[in-house]
């Protein structure tokens, strides 16, 4: 049996942050924890140290890309890092140059994202 990945959920959207939470933990994944700004998604992060962690782009107190930086430059071993965006595919060349590894728009396709999540699991 694979192990479960452990996910960390950053979006300052409650109802977004709660769907995606329940749309992970159907698909047999494990959501470690869940931060609604920036701030408090990078504690969240260096405290349960997952896999991977999924981050809105446009939050307060600290936005997607500052956070995606900070767990980079913060973390001996970050985990890997998802853009999950309203924005659309504009912006995929900033969130690269900010680390991260994966770039989705919203809505997300729940089987594009699983499919993504699945290949960090098989690395």
């Amino acid at each position: 049996m694979v192990a479960k990945i452990k996910i960390v959920v950053v979006d300052d959207n409650y109802d977004a942050n709660i769907a995606l939470t329940r749309q992970l933990q159907r698909y047999g994944f494990d959501v470690v924890g869940r931060a609604y700004d920036g701030l408090a998604g990078l504690a969240v992060i260096k405290t349960e140290h997952p896999d991977v962690a999924i981050l809105d782009i446009a939050m307060p107190a600290l936005d997607g890309f500052g956070l995606a930086q900070r767990v980079r430059s913060e973390m001996e071993s970050p985990p890997r890092l998802v853009a999950l965006t309203g924005f659309g595919r504009e912006l995929k060349s900033d969130a690269e140059d900010a680390g991260f590894d994966s770039y989705l728009s919203k809505p997300a396709d729940g089987q594009a994202l699983k499919r993504v999540l699945e290949s960090y699991q098989s690395q």
